[in-house]
Formats: C-alpha cells, structure tokens, sequence
C-alpha cells in the first residue's frame, strides 16, 4: 500500500485528514500494529482517541486493523493520552491514542505504546515498511469497549492530597480534556470553575493549545 512517507515522525505518526492520513492508512497501521505486537507475545491492544471529528472513524479503521491481525482490542474511547497510557500499563501493556496533540483541528495522527515502551525513531519507520509491504499476519481477534475515567480519577485521588483548599478555573477549549480534568480535579477536592468543557472538534472558542498566549486570555481574564 502506498502511503505518505512525510506522516510517519520521530515520535509519533502524524498527518492532515483525508490528505495524507485516511482510513486505509490507520487500517493499516492496525494490522503492521498487531502483527508486530503478537510477535512480541502481545496479545492486546488498548485504542483511546481524542475529540477530533475525524477520531471515531480513524479508530474504527485502526480497530480493524488490529482485529484483523489477531489482537484483541480493549477500545476505551474518548480519552486524552495519559488515561490511554494508564490503560496500557493497568490493562494490558500496548496502546495507541488516535490524537491530533496540538495540532489544528484537521490533523490528526496516533501515539504508541508497544510492550511497556514508547514507539519512536525507527522503530516508526519499519511500521511504515510493513504497511507499504502489506506485511501482515491474518488471524481474527475481537474488540470490547471500555469506560476507565473512575479507575483512572480513582487512581490520581489515591496518590494526592491537597495540602489546602483549590478554587481552579478550567478551561479545556472544547478539547478532549474537558471530558475529564474537571472530574479528576474535583476529586482531589478542589472547587471548580469549568469554561468550554463540551468536548468539539471544530473548537468553537480557541484552539486548546495553552502554549499560545492568546489561547489563554479568557482563563486570564
């Protein structure tokens, strides 16, 4: 299968949605994904992804993928990557985050966790080999969802304690944290403020990037 070469990164696969990242290359992925992980004696896979609007349908492709190739899916839906990683070292030990980072809103991309380790570097680019060589196995897994915010905000309340009261004002820009930061956060105790936690792809109020000031003048103000 031909793919765009320039998506496949130092850390992590990343594209623009239908242009150079579509449904065929995440089913791809899915089945170099899986076929790997079975030959590392990893049996499952856990697939998070974040609000993006082309999330659902590049998760189904990759889902796919890796159930084509034998592995059985742990799907955990909407998350933000670290609930993914939690799912990958509680659950089982691969995962993959279908996830845009901070990118603008028709990007998107994946982040991999392979047997405890991060997938990086070349280890990148002998998957793109794989799917341009459509080198895979062919077996038949399955895939079952999962909700795992209250073992995930459990787990962050069981390891913190305020030292004093917190009022904190949240603003999630209509990003996939707004799902759960203001939970997770009030669990600890604090008192919360949310603004734009309605999780929405097309980021109606600012782009959820707080490493641009202007992203940043209404939590400000």
């Amino acid at each position: 299968m031909q793919v765009n070469a320039s998506i496949f990164k130092a850390y992590d696969i990343r594209g623009i949605v239908p242009s150079t990242l579509n449904e065929q290359v995440a089913e791809g992925l899915g089945r170099a994904f899986g076929t790997v992980a079975l030959a590392e004696g990893q049996s499952t896979v856990a697939v998070g992804r974040d609000g993006r609007l082309s999330g659902p349908m590049l998760s189904a492709a990759l889902i796919r993928g890796l159930v084509a190739a034998g592995v059985r899916v742990i799907d955990v839906g909407l998350c933000t990557t670290p609930m993914l990683y939690f799912a990958a070292s509680t659950l089982c030990a691969s995962g993959i985050q279908v996830t845009g980072s901070h990118n603008p809103k028709d990007y998107n991309g994946f982040k991999m966790v392979l047997a405890g380790r991060a997938i990086y570097g070349e280890d990148i680019q002998k998957l793109r080999q794989r799917i341009e060589a459509e080198n895979y196995v062919k077996r038949r897994g399955r895939s079952a969802a999962m909700d795992i915010t209250a073992e995930y905000t459990a787990r962050i309340a069981g390891d913190c304690k305020l030292a004093r009261p917190m009022k904190i004002v949240v603003d999630s820009g209509n990003g996939i944290p707004g799902a759960s930061a203001p939970g997770v956060l009030r669990a600890l105790g604090c008192t919360v403020d949310e603004m734009y936690s309605e999780v929405d792809g097309d980021f109606p109020h600012h782009h959820p990037d707080p490493s641009k000031p202007e992203n940043l003048a209404e939590l400000i103000q």
